[in-house]
């Protein structure tokens, strides 16, 4: 099996403006492309989330209910060829900054059961490594064997590629500077947690479930993903892809402002 380097998520918040419908933040989808490049890593996997270009269709046409009816097939389309679009932007990205990335699409390559990601082909993904190229993937419309079809995100499949190809890092890069006590955004003296163990972050989750607001600033679902890829004994970073350097930084091992969830030692 190869070794991966690193398996890093492209949130979708960083990568995109929230606020304006299908709009890439260039600026910063170039500078990260750039860091992943400046890292000299060269068997890396890149997931990127929908932001602006994926979740506003998902949520208009309710996707993320299954099929209800043939109305959604319009919805279906339109988000899909939504996330085609800001992928394209991402290769175009990475292969400025010297990568030779490949396009691994979630609807050709996965199967969903009841809204959960089932199966996802990691053969690809290795090839792609062996001959030399850099697999992209993405959150994205699925075909369900229960609902007819999900949303998968990029989140879940940060988890399912880390439990296959158990590279030696996964990073999720966010638009905060890592995991808090509270939403840092209604808190700005927050505590972050620049380090913690898969129990302490299972304890944050349980906790702030059963507050009205997630505490976390809205990345409660990736606080699940992070403590299942911990489970599994590899180390998790969170890190903010808005702030230039810092995913380098954790690329290369350098200290940096941001939250590492050590994986679980046997």
């Amino acid at each position: 099996m190869v070794t991966v380097d690193a398996i890093v998520k492209l949130g979708g918040s960083v990568i995109t403006f929230k606020d304006r419908p299908l709009t890439v933040n260039q600026e910063v989808l170039d500078r990260l492309a750039e860091e992943l490049s400046a890292s000299g890593l060269s068997r890396l996997i890149i997931v990127h989330g929908g932001g602006s270009f994926g979740h506003p269709l998902a949520l208009k046409y309710r996707l993320q209910d299954g099929y209800k009816g043939p109305e959604q097939r319009e919805g279906v389309v339109a988000t899909h060829r939504a996330m085609l679009k800001l992928n394209e932007e991402v290769l175009k990205a990475l292969e400025n900054s010297g990568f030779k990335p490949i396009s691994i699409p979630p609807l050709a390559s996965a199967l969903a059961s009841s809204g959960r990601l089932k199966r996802l082909l990691h053969e690809p993904f290795v090839k792609a490594l062996e001959l030399g190229f850099t697999p992209v993937t993405f959150g994205d419309i699925v075909f369900d064997d229960t609902r007819g079809f999900s949303i998968i995100s990029g989140d879940s499949l940060m988890t399912e590629l880390s439990s296959r190809l158990r590279p030696s890092k996964a990073v999720f890069t966010v638009d905060v500077d890592g995991i808090y006590a509270e939403d840092p955004k209604l808190h700005p003296d927050a505590k972050l947690f620049e380090e913690m163990t898969a129990d302490e972050l299972l304890n944050l989750m349980e906790e702030t479930r059963s507050r009205p607001v997630d505490a976390t600033g809205g990345i409660g679902l990736k606080l699940k993903e992070a403590y299942k890829i911990a489970s599994m004994g590899l180390d998790v970073y969170v890190v903010n892809g808005l702030k230039p350097g810092r995913l380098l930084k954790v690329l290369k091992g350098v200290r940096v402002k941001c939250t590492v969830v050590k994986g679980v030692k046997p």
